[in-house]
Formats: C-alpha cells, sequence, structure tokens
C-alpha cells in the first residue's frame, strides 16, 4: 500500500510547487504605445527629433510631388515614409490611427550620377535634405498662436551646426500651412493613406 501512495504524494507536492512558480511569474504585458519609446516628446512647445525612425514600418515612398496651391516648384526629391510601429499595428488591426501616432517622411535630393559612373538611366536618393513629421497628440503642447488641434506638422531642417544632422527640435507649424490641407484630401484621418500603398492595402473598403 505504502508503495502505490509514495508516488501519489511526490506528484502531489510537484504540481504544489508548478503552481506556486506560476503565481510567483510577473505576468507578460502587451506592449501599448504608453510603453513605447516610439511616443512623441517634447522641449516645452518644441517636438524633440524621433531619432530611430528608420527601424519604424515604412509604408511608402514618393518622388516630386507638388501639391495644389503650391508655389513654384523647387527641386525634386525623393520622400520616404514611416510610421511607429504601435500605430501601424493598431491600424492594421482596426483602420484607425491611434492617439498618440507619429509618421516621419525622410527627404532626400533626386540625384542622377553617382561616382562609379554606373547609372545611365533614373534616379535615386541622394543627399538627405531634412525631415517631415506628423504627429497625432491631443496631449501636445499648443502651437504658435495656441493651436490645439490633435494633429500637427513639423519641419526638421539640417541643422547649421551639422547639415548632416537634423536640428533637435522643432515648433509646430501653424495649422493654416498644413493641417487644412491633411484634414480635407487625407483618406483616413488627416493621413494621406493613397500615397502610402503599405497602409493603403489595409484599408478593407473605401472610406465615406
Amino acid at each position: 500500500m505504502l508503495n502505490r501512495i509514495l508516488p501519489v504524494i511526490a506528484l502531489l507536492v510537484a504540481i504544489a510547487f508548478a503552481l506556486q512558480a506560476s503565481a510567483q511569474a510577473p505576468a507578460f504585458t502587451q506592449p501599448t504605445a504608453t510603453l513605447s519609446p516610439n511616443v512623441p516628446r517634447y522641449d516645452d512647445k518644441n517636438l524633440l527629433f524621433p531619432d530611430g525612425f528608420r527601424s519604424w514600418m515604412f509604408v511608402g515612398s514618393n518622388r516630386g510631388l507638388l501639391y495644389k496651391g503650391d508655389a513654384e516648384p523647387g527641386p525634386i526629391t525623393f520622400h520616404n515614409i514611416y510610421i511607429n510601429p504601435e500605430a501601424y499595428a493598431h491600424f492594421r488591426d482596426t483602420g484607425q490611427f491611434p492617439d498618440p501616432t507619429m509618421l516621419v517622411m525622410d527627404i532626400y535630393d533626386s540625384a542622377e550620377r553617382e561616382p562609379q559612373g554606373i547609372i545611365v538611366r533614373g534616379s535615386y536618393d541622394g543627399p538627405w535634405d531634412g525631415n517631415f513629421v506628423a504627429v497625432k497628440n491631443s496631449a501636445r503642447p499648443p502651437g504658435k498662436d495656441g493651436e490645439k488641434t490633435i494633429w500637427a506638422y513639423y519641419i526638421f531642417s539640417p541643422d547649421k551646426n551639422d547639415p548632416t544632422k537634423p536640428q533637435a527640435s522643432a515648433a509646430a507649424e501653424p495649422d493654416a500651412n498644413c493641417y487644412g490641407c491633411h484634414i480635407d484630401h487625407g483618406m483616413i484621418d488627416n493621413v494621406w493613406v493613397q500615397l502610402y500603398p503599405i497602409l493603403r492595402s489595409l484599408v478593407k473598403a473605401t472610406p465615406k
């Protein structure tokens, strides 16, 4: 009889230890935008440059776009667009951009010749020429004229002391410069999803 009882007791003790270890183990926490480093940060009223954005989700690119109402066009540039991964995942799952969301346009001059002389046709991303950042953030600092619209837009020009790097921070553009055009022509929630194939492919139906 004792030989039969001992294995049962050993099994019960093992189960008890397993349950205790499971109870003490830290619970897994699903990453969220508020826990992520990929959220907008500010220095007083200016947005700090989002370092590391090139590791975010790449959603599309364009070359030489000129918008209706723009003044005389400047040099043709390439625009490469990235979105923070948390916002991408939320848009993929819900079709909406969360609060907060950050999109970064990485701007490069269009180049047609390179040192090795192999190119005979076409163009490629040449020297870097700044960044344009769109931020959805209901808690953002007010703009120069007190604007508190949930979307704000920031231009990061090359730093004067080191033109290979962006300036450390930038003020929000006045709503009249960017916000109105984006809200009128953005396919979904101020974002020109129609221009970005990775986001466009996630749209289940044409929004009304």
